[in-house]
């Protein structure tokens, strides 16, 4: 009996630690499972769960104590809701992400930092903070300020089996403009077309339109 006692101390009252805490640990488990079953990247889903389950379980202890020392149940309730709903609230926040997703029949794509406007305005929101830009072509203009955000995202189209990437300087007309140059790989002229002076040509021809 003592022993039962025990354990229902630790799941009675129900608060909504006593939810989510349980939930919490399966999702630890199945992360370091993928983590160490999947390829390298996966790692990271334990190290981002892992911690966080571990804080989820800390503050379910304190819980327990709180409850044990009769401290009222309503405040506690309110508190941890709280308390959930800015955790919820600061993950997302921070996972947030600035997508773009380009759809085209061409086989590469400029995004180019010229256009002078906010940018951001076109973009669409997607969730509580993150944000979306559909594009149908491979050439998208930005503003300027956008370079410097480490957030943004850019998706070529889903048949791109593999993408070479690279980003610099474009100096035309005494102006300098960033660009991002990814390219559909796997083609038989590939080399040709990843060198600067095919790059800088095709960048040519693309801004005199």
């Amino acid at each position: 009996m003592a022993t039962l006692k025990i354990l229902k101390s630790w799941f009675y009252p129900v608060t909504p630690l006593t939810v989510v805490t349980p939930f919490s640990i399966v999702i630890a488990i199945y992360t370091i499972y993928l983590g160490f079953t999947l390829e390298s990247p996966a790692i990271i889903y334990p190290i981002i769960v892992v911690p966080i389950t571990m804080l989820i379980v800390g503050l379910y202890v304190l819980d327990r104590i709180l409850i044990k020392k009769l401290f009222p149940y309503y405040v506690l309730i309110i508190a941890e809701l709280v308390l959930l709903a800015g955790g919820y609230l600061q993950i997302n926040y921070a996972n947030s992400t600035t997508d773009i997703h380009i759809t085209t029949d061409e086989d590469y794509i400029f995004v180019l930092y010229d256009a002078h406007e906010n940018s951001l305005d076109r973009f669409k929101k997607k969730g509580l903070f993150s944000k979306e830009l559909l594009i149908n072509g491979n050439i998208v203009h930005l503003d300027s300020s956008l370079r410097y955000r480490d957030d943004i995202r850019i998706f070529p189209p889903d048949s791109w089996m593999s993408v070479y990437g690279d980003r610099g300087n474009y100096f035309y007309k005494g102006d300098t403009i960033p660009y991002i140059y990814k390219l559909r790989s796997r083609q038989a002229n590939e080399y040709a077309r990843t060198q600067q002076a095919y790059i800088d040509s095709l960048l040519t021809l693309i801004l005199q339109k």
